[in-house]
């Protein structure tokens, strides 16, 4: 299966879904008001299911993953 080895994205959402699916967050940097977040060895399948609403997750992991990247980037530094 074909990986992307850094995968980057400004949606939490797919944040959280590739964190709640147990994939390395290696990064997370600010643009604005809102986090870029940096992937480790992301499958393109994955991101083809999630773009088609195949995938699933468990919902409190889930929430639970919004609230830690949310509170992340509310701490990243402010230049």
């Amino acid at each position: 299966m074909d990986s992307l080895a850094f995968y980057e994205t400004s949606d939490i959402v797919l944040a959280a879904v590739l964190k709640t699916q147990g994939y390395k967050l290696h990064e997370i940097k600010l643009n604005g008001n809102k986090g870029i977040f940096k992937f480790l060895n992301v499958p393109k399948q994955l991101l083809i299911d999630f773009d088609t609403g195949a995938l699933q997750v468990e919902p409190v992991n889930f929430n639970n993953s919004i609230k830690s990247l949310t509170t992340a980037v509310r701490r990243l530094p402010r230049g």
